[in-house]
């Protein structure tokens, strides 16, 4: 292999907070891969559990670089994590995302003789059974209708990133910037920083071999937080990236059939939006129990709707915990055959 097309060395590095539980499966995985230089863990605000933790894994994983910054969000810390190694490619994954076995080096050779990929890998999300949290149920349908529309060509990676399971050149890193001072809203970040790094000239590439499996666990409630916070961020990329032009909230709901776009327009900006949001999980909740399932995602999915245009119009609202640590797994998730489970995972329809 000549020099031009030799594998760079790679770094993984990961933000966290508050999430103490999920780093203790999650670094004995990703240093059993002998091509990660370091795993670099920012822990974002205060969180004593974490950094106890951290300090323990050390001991045993000499490749852990961690650090502690003040609470600034995912991607303010990612982008000091990149300051922590001097790999020439920085893995992005987010700390509730079990890696395939080899993903890192995976990612390493893809950026061999390339320069200005930013290179997007698989993550579907584990379903454990029917009966998930709808959150993690619309969470894991969103992800699955982000990645069609990516292999259809309706659009790029970089017009819609989505992180958790993304490589880019450190040098890329440092010179765009992983986060942005201008943009405030705490969801759709890694969208922005999509658009910046497009403008900036790299390109984006979706490779669904690359593989890791999300546990991602949000409840209801949580949902409905996370789609105002949603709804903000939208409004909020357009304001800080005229090119895309005025936002308009009818894009939440003018796919809708008539009476239910009337329901998500009005009730959208209203004081009641979240009283109405919360009401339509109560339906939702009753539909599973009557074992109709398309039903209840139906329902769930035009609470957010609802809650999409409330934080369009109204902006974020207070924060609200809704988190839900995931179950310890049953097996060593380095025996798991991963490209198998994937295709399984993203065959999975949890409602149109």
């Amino acid at each position: 292999m000549s020099e031009s097309m030799a594998i760079p060395s790679v770094s993984v590095i990961t933000a966290t907070r508050g999430r103490a539980q999920n780093l203790v499966q999650l670094v004995p995985i990703v240093l059993a891969e002998p091509a990660v230089r370091h795993f670099v863990v920012v822990v974002d605000g205060e969180d004593d559990e974490t950094m106890a933790l951290l300090s323990t894994l050390q001991d045993r994983f000499d490749r852990l670089v961690f650090a502690q910054v003040p609470a600034g969000g995912q991607l303010r810390a990612l982008q000091h994590g990149v300051t922590l190694t001097d790999a020439e490619v920085v893995l992005l994954l987010d700390d509730d995302v079990v890696p395939a076995p080899g993903l890192a080096a995976a990612h390493a050779r893809r950026h061999a003789g390339r320069s200005g990929l930013v290179l997007v890998g698989t993550m579907p999300v584990e379903l454990p059974d029917r009966h998930a949290h709808i959150g993690t149920l619309l969470y894991a349908s969103g992800y699955l209708s982000h990645c069609a529309r990516m292999e259809a060509g309706i659009y790029g990676p970089l017009d819609h990133l989505w992180l958790g399971n993304v490589s880019i050149r450190r040098s890329d890193c440092l010179a765009v910037g992983l986060y942005s001072a201008e943009f405030t809203a705490s969801y759709h970040a890694d969208q922005e920083l999509g658009l910046r790094l497009a403008k900036a000239g790299l390109v984006g590439r979706y490779d669904p071999s690359l593989c890791a499996v999300h546990q991602h666990r949000r409840t209801g409630p949580a949902s409905l937080h996370d789609a105002r916070r949603g709804g903000a961020g939208k409004a909020l990329l357009h304001e800080v990236h005229p090119g895309l032009g005025r936002f308009d909230p009818a894009v939440f709901f003018e796919d809708l059939p008539a009476l239910l776009a009337a329901v998500v327009r009005h009730m959208g900006p209203s004081r009641v939006a979240l009283g109405i949001s919360r009401a339509l999980l109560v339906v939702a909740t009753w539909l599973r129990f009557l074992g109709w399932q398309s039903g209840r995602l139906r329902v769930a999915k035009l609470a957010r709707r609802i809650m999409f245009v409330r934080g369009a119009t109204a902006g974020e609202g207070s924060t609200v915990i809704g988190c839900v640590a995931p179950a310890p797994l049953e097996v060593d998730p380095r025996t798991i055959v991963y490209e198998e489970a994937a295709t399984r995972l993203v065959a999975q329809r949890v409602g149109s």
